[in-house]
């Protein structure tokens, strides 16, 4: 396999890429957005309200001593850090896990999705995935779990054209709904 290029065969789509940081960093955003209530702890204001505690934690004071004040201040101000970092990187885990493989050709039809690398050949038929989610982007396809754990990224600028695209999502529509 060699360069970014795509190719048609029926109805299905092919495409072919190399994972990147930032590609799985938006998909891994992405999945934490589209999980319902349990987003929350990853949403920007919830952040910067628990921030503010950590600030205002010493000022305040709470009851055992001023060591337990700073201590107090102190994690509310590094957890919010942590959350906000948290999806760059469980995307450089992912990254590196995936590496190895080098280029991948992704084929998606009738079928399923046919993943095929230096390293893998593998087919996962639709009811795998329970849902996808999309992106300008990618495509994310989701477990078929009740929260929707991330089972495969799509990137699209592994496509040759637009068409394709709109061919895949289509594909995508008539299997999976999107979330």
């Amino acid at each position: 396999m060699t360069g970014q290029t795509a190719e048609q065969r029926g109805t299905d789509v092919v495409l072919e890429y190399g994972y990147q940081q930032e590609d799985m960093t938006d998909a891994v955003r992405l999945i934490l957005r589209k999980r319902g209530k349990a987003a929350l702890i990853h949403h920007p204001v919830l952040l910067t309200c628990v921030a503010l505690l950590g600030v205002a934690q010493p000022a305040l004071g709470v009851p055992g001593g001023d060591d337990t004040a700073v201590a107090f201040g102190v994690m509310f101000v590094v957890w919010p850090v942590l959350m906000s970092r948290a999806p760059r990187m469980s995307a450089g885990k992912l990254v590196k896990a995936n590496q190895h493989h080098g280029l991948v050709r992704v084929t998606v039809g009738e079928d399923g999705v046919r993943t095929v690398s230096a390293h893998v050949d593998a087919r996962r038929w639709w009811p795998n995935y329970g849902s996808y989610a999309a992106s300008d982007r990618y495509f994310v396809l989701r477990s078929p779990d009740r929260v929707g754990y991330c089972a495969m990224v799509i990137v699209k600028r592994g496509v040759r054209t637009a068409e394709d695209v709109d061919r895949l999502r289509a594909v995508l529509d008539r299997h999976l709904p999107r979330v």
